[in-house]
């Protein structure tokens, strides 16, 4: 046992007053945050308004408390073990540590449940929202048109935002009135918003290389897209990574077998940053790609892979 000063008692003293204090403080900013959630969504009115709201915002409202509940823990635990971090300074460092590996590890948990387990019941939510009878401003209960049924209340824009599955509209009918309410949903498929017309009809028309990347220069990838809705065009620029020569031990399985492998001209990977910046490169094998990925590293890399 080591020989501690009256000084280091007292810095315990002042610690564990500290880390119950921003333990407090973590849950206090928790719940609050929850509260203004819950409460900013009770003020919404609308049912499209609640879905739009809770599509958005739920889980990251439930990210941030859990994460502050996480946060707690951690300052908690340096509460704990008067006696045997007494004994000496060593032992504050481990409880640090282990404090921290709590932490971190009941966030991760959190993390993992908040993305791949609780989005089965916030779309079950969802979905119960989006399909309630609305209410007219005549107090009538209305009715959900079919797909077929409501394209007569459509515009041709928004029938070709249908037709290639970017956006989904619900229309509903006051059947006694003839009152109608159109609501906007994303659909199913990913298409760019048009510059001409505004609608999300913009879909991927062809591919151009103007120059095949080589070991030595990255080479260079035109995008043709097509709006299908009102025939204007759009090209964008895109870098082909260059053709990696060293062997890596992290591989893409190079036995790999794509449907319609034949028809495959290129593999694309596309690297999203925390901060949401994206970029995209295109290989030829599989082999390539996995030799990239071993060595790639975001911050090395120029600017203006994508282009637009």
């Amino acid at each position: 046992m080591e020989n501690v000063s009256p000084g280091y008692h007292h810095f315990l003293e002042v610690w564990h007053q500290i880390m119950y204090i921003a333990a407090g403080a973590a849950i206090a900013v928790g719940i609050i945050f929850l509260i203004v959630h819950f409460v900013k969504l009770a003020a919404i009115k609308t049912y499209k308004g609640k879905y739009d709201y809770l599509k958005l915002n739920r889980i990251k409202a439930y990210q941030f408390f859990f994460f502050s509940l996480a946060a707690a823990v951690f300052f908690f635990g340096n509460t704990i073990g008067d006696a045997t971090v007494g004994k000496s300074l060593v032992y504050i460092f481990v409880r640090l540590f282990i404090s921290l590996c709590v932490g971190v590890l009941l966030g991760y948990i959190v993390y993992l449940i908040l993305k791949f387990y609780y989005p089965t019941f916030l779309e079950k939510k969802l979905t119960k929202l989006r399909y309630t009878p609305r209410i007219s401003s005549a107090g009538n209960e209305m009715k959900l048109l079919s797909e077929e049924e409501e394209d007569v209340h459509l515009d041709e824009g928004m029938q070709a935002e249908e037709n290639v599955f970017s956006v989904d509209y619900d229309v509903w009918v006051d059947e006694e009135t003839g009152e109608v309410h159109i609501e906007k949903y994303m659909g199913y498929l990913e298409a760019l918003e048009c510059g001409s017309c505004g609608f999300r009809t913009l879909k991927l028309d062809r591919e151009e290389i103007l120059k095949p990347a080589t070991e030595e220069e990255e080479g260079k990838l035109l995008k043709h897209y097509k709006c299908t809705y009102c025939q204007s065009v759009r090209t964008t620029q895109h870098t082909i990574a260059k053709i990696l020569k060293s062997e890596n031990d992290y591989k893409l399985p190079t036995d790999y077998i794509l449907k319609g492998q034949r028809k495959v001209k290129s593999i694309m990977v596309e690297i999203i940053s925390t901060k949401g910046d994206k970029k995209e490169y295109f290989f030829q094998s599989t082999q390539q790609a996995s030799e990239f990925l071993q060595n790639f590293d975001f911050d090395k890399t120029d600017d203006g892979v994508m282009k637009f």
